[in-house]
């Protein structure tokens, strides 16, 4: 007796076809692929960017502004000395620029660096070599630098006055600043 199926042969064909193919589920909709990928197109151009953008990188100073009758080192009329930490020292140079700024001022006078002067000094060296820095000023060993403002210094500002400063170092990348890779400044 021949085998008789309860099957139509057309669907069990239709069965053996779909079982060669594989079937991959759609887990996702396609307004959500399409998200992704815009998303990562958008980073993977956020990281191109930031690879190539240069920002400069400073280091921080604290002094004093100098006149021309007081023991600074002869200079212009209005020059300051910075106090530079021994540890940075190495990436300040004559001619880089400068930006100043005066106690709470939002004033900011621009200047570019004249002199570094030679060698570490302590503590007690700057209280008697740079008697306008003070005795508070200089705690650590550090490195003086002598630059001459090419901007007024912030109103109300005079000889004597405390001021912080930003030596600019050079320029770094600025995905180094994103990802805490900050290495040493390129010139």
């Amino acid at each position: 007796m021949p085998e008789r199926t309860i099957f139509r042969p057309t669907a069990v064909e239709a069965h053996r076809r779909g079982k060669e193919n594989d079937v991959i589920p759609r887990l996702v909709s396609r307004p959500v692929m399409v998200c992704r990928w815009l998303l990562l197109t958008v980073l993977l151009a956020a990281a191109a960017l930031s690879w190539t953008v240069r920002v400069p990188a400073y280091v921080s100073a604290s002094g004093v502004l100098t006149g021309p009758g007081d023991s600074a080192p002869s200079g212009p009329p209005t020059t300051a000395l910075l106090v530079v930490p021994r540890e940075d020292a190495p990436r300040v140079g004559i001619g880089r620029p400068v930006r100043i700024q005066a106690g709470f001022s939002a004033t900011v006078a621009q200047g570019d660096v004249v002199r570094v002067e030679p060698g570490v000094i302590t503590p007690q060296e700057a209280s008697q070599r740079y008697p306008a820095l003070g005795p508070d000023l200089v705690t650590q060993a550090s490195v003086v630098v002598v630059v001459r403002l090419a901007s007024p210094p912030p109103s109300g500002s005079t000889a004597g006055s405390r001021v912080t400063a930003q030596v600019q170092d050079g320029t770094q990348r600025l995905i180094a600043f994103l990802s805490g890779l900050a290495s040493r400044p390129a010139g």
